[in-house]
């Protein structure tokens, strides 16, 4: 049976309209990176995308990192920063107060002539300057027992990273004291220093420096 007329020009529209969407599916398609392979394919990263990304990773991890290191060194510095003014401020007041060991009745200038800071230190705490290198050391209570610690009311009960000193001489107006940390933090056998001086002033009163001396600190 051949088809009619209009049969015939019906198919013709509709192959018509076929072309017609096709095309435009292709231009779509073609616009949109997304919908290329498929619908919801999602276009996937380049070498030199990846590459980048990578790269941006690596600086941004090594810069945290030595943000962290950074911040933990300044933790370890500030025990030996408190720990010098503690002592410093310590042996101002022993020397100002020594007036008590005179013999009573002493004249005020003969006895404030006599003020004195506590004997030094035999030995640094810890003694081995290698308990500090690069680690920390675990005192004990007789590390800290003798004078001048005990006299001046000083322990260290956490682990600490730096080796305490403790020097004094001379009486009166010739009276000197100096207290010191060193530490290595990084174990690369440099010390780090922070210390503090007290001398007595013009009227005999004990008076710790305003500036502390710090020597190849790690911060």
């Amino acid at each position: 049976m051949q088809p009619s007329h209009q049969n015939r020009r019906s198919c013709a529209i509709f192959i018509a309209l076929s072309g017609r969407a096709a095309n435009t599916t292709d231009r779509v398609l073609r616009s949109s990176p997304r919908l290329r392979g498929g619908c919801g394919a999602r276009r996937g990263f380049t070498a030199v995308e990846l590459m980048n990304f990578l790269a941006l990773a690596a600086v941004l991890s090594a810069l945290g990192m030595y943000a962290l290191a950074r911040y933990a060194r300044h933790g370890k510095t500030v025990e030996a920063v408190s720990s010098v003014n503690s002592l410093a401020s310590a042996a101002a007041e022993f020397y100002n107060a020594s007036d008590a060991t005179q013999p009573t009745g002493a004249a005020a200038q003969a006895a404030h002539a006599m003020r004195h800071f506590p004997p030094s230190a035999r030995a640094p705490v810890p003694e081995d300057a290698l308990s500090v290198r690069g680690k920390r050391y675990q005192s004990n209570l007789a590390d800290w027992s003798a004078s001048p610690w005990h006299d001046l009311r000083f322990k260290v009960v956490q682990p600490q990273c730096y080796q305490y000193a403790f020097e004094a001489q001379g009486s009166g107006a010739t009276a000197t004291a100096k207290v010191s940390a060193q530490g290595d933090l990084d174990g690369d056998g440099v010390r780090s220093t922070y210390s503090l001086s007290i001398t007595p002033d013009g009227n005999l009163t004990g008076v710790v420096d305003k500036v502390m001396t710090k020597q190849d600190i790690e911060e």
